[in-house]
C-alpha cells in the first residue's frame, strides 16, 4: 500500500506546495488546522503530514492519542518569515537536521 504526503498550512504556504504538485489543506486558524489534522490522522492513506508549526505549535496531543500507530508521521515546518537573518535561518535548518539525523551536520 502506498501512502500519500499531506500538508496543512495557511493560504500563502499552501500555494508553494501546490506548485510542487501537492494538494494541501488550507487552515487559516489553529482551530481549523487541528480539525483537519484530526480528520487526516484517522485516515490510513496518509503516510506523512507536513504541518505549518505556527498553526499547530504542539503536535503532542495528536501523537499521544494514537500510541499504537506510527503512521502518519507528523512533521512540523516553519512558515516563511522575512524576519530571520540568513544566519538564523541556517541555524534553524541545522537544528532540524540534528534532530532528524541525531547528530550535528555542518552546512558549510
Amino acid at each position: 500500500m502506498s501512502h500519500r504526503v499531506g500538508v496543512v498550512g495557511d493560504e500563502g504556504v499552501s500555494l508553494g506546495f501546490r506548485l510542487a504538485g501537492l494538494r494541501p489543506r488550507v487552515a487559516e486558524s489553529p482551530e481549523t488546522a487541528m480539525a483537519l489534522l484530526d480528520e487526516m490522522v484517522g485516515d490510513a492513506r496518509w503516510g506523512v503530514i507536513l504541518v505549518q508549526e505556527d498553526l499547530v505549535p504542539d503536535l503532542e496531543p495528536l501523537t499521544r492519542s494514537r500510541p499504537d500507530s506510527s503512521m502518519p508521521i507528523l512533521v512540523p515546518f516553519p512558515a516563511p518569515s522575512r524576519a530571520r537573518t540568513p544566519d538564523e535561518a541556517e541555524a534553524y535548518v541545522a537544528e532540524l537536521l540534528r534532530q532528524a539525523v541525531g547528530y550535528r551536520v555542518r552546512l558549510r
